[in-house]
């Protein structure tokens, strides 16, 4: 039996934490294929406390955190009517890798996916970086397809990105 975690909305209090915890896994996730200096550019320009409070506060996005015993093992960050006023941007998808495997993603897309619903939105789209297998699979189970590539900059490193999509009232996996 899987131990339960919480899924909830993030607050501005925990901007610090939710920072530590996207760097930490940015950095964990992307250390193998990126320098560590487009590492530590991409982690100060993205996860710095004052950013995470912003996204946190910001009405035409939601952060939803996963808590197990008051810590974070897990977050989405998702940005609405972000292309056409009808589609959502999931913009982060984050689970501590020892939380892999136990359902956590699936709950935390399922929250976006419900959020978005909730919005009016119609389709749900991301990027995600062309190597990380684990993570296209996983997107891909859930129903969503690559609709095209994009450029991702971490740093100086210019990266490739699939594109990809799930028409949001479809819903997890169809």
């Amino acid at each position: 039996m899987t131990e339960p975690f919480v899924i909830r909305r993030a607050e501005l209090s925990q901007a610090k934490a939710l920072a530590q915890f996207a760097a930490h896994l940015f950095r964990d996730t992307y250390d193998k294929d990126t320098a560590a200096s487009d590492i530590d550019a991409h982690i100060e320009k993205n996860f710095s406390v004052e950013h995470q409070a912003a996204e946190i506060s910001d009405p035409a996005a939601a952060v939803f955190l996963a808590t197990f015993d008051d810590c974070i093992i897990g977050y989405a960050h998702v940005i609405f009517g972000s292309f056409n006023h009808r589609s959502a941007f999931l913009n982060r998808i984050y689970v501590h890798a020892d939380w892999r495997g136990r359902g956590l993603a699936t709950e935390l897309l399922e929250t976006v996916l419900n959020e978005a619903r909730q919005r009016g939105e119609t389709r749900l789209e991301l990027t995600v970086f062309e190597q990380n297998a684990r993570a296209i699979a996983f997107y891909k189970r859930a129903g969503f397809a690559v609709t095209g590539h994009t450029a991702f900059t971490v740093g100086q490193d210019v990266q490739t990105d699939l594109v990809m999509a799930i028409n949001v009232v479809e819903g997890f996996g169809t």
